[in-house]
């Protein structure tokens, strides 16, 4: 019976690890494509890298993705890299200290703007 049960909370720890490894790199796309949508057509400056972090930050949130500054950088030719990181939802695994870190996934990623949505388009609300 204890085995069965160590088993089960094994694979419903380890299940949700994965889904978040399959599903970060996505939503780190996302948050990208938005910090690129922001700077689109903007020189490369301070004030515009904020902007862009500050969109990529808000569109990570939606997605419970942790973006920090440090990993964020913006070109001059307007694509973005970032790491986004989110932890895994566990039923075991985030109450142990020393496992705890596996339930962190990272992805980083470079973009750049969508061709198809630019910031005047997403801006005014037209497409």
């Amino acid at each position: 019976m204890l085995a069965t049960a160590v088993f089960v909370l094994s694979a419903i720890d380890g299940g949700s690890i994965f889904l978040t490894r399959m599903s970060v790199p996505d939503a780190a796309k996302n948050a990208g494509y938005a910090a690129a949508a922001a700077a689109e057509g903007q020189p490369t400056t301070r004030r515009t890298a904020v902007v862009a972090y500050d969109a990529a930050r808000e569109d990570g949130k939606k997605r419970n993705l942790e973006i920090r500054t440090r990993n964020f950088t913006l070109y001059p030719d307007g694509k973005v890299k970032l790491t986004a990181t989110r932890t895994a939802r566990t039923v075991v695994l985030h109450r142990i200290s020393a496992w705890r870190h596996w339930a962190d996934v990272s992805a980083t990623v470079t973009v750049s703007a969508l061709p198809y949505a630019s910031s005047h388009q997403t801006a005014t609300g037209t497409r």
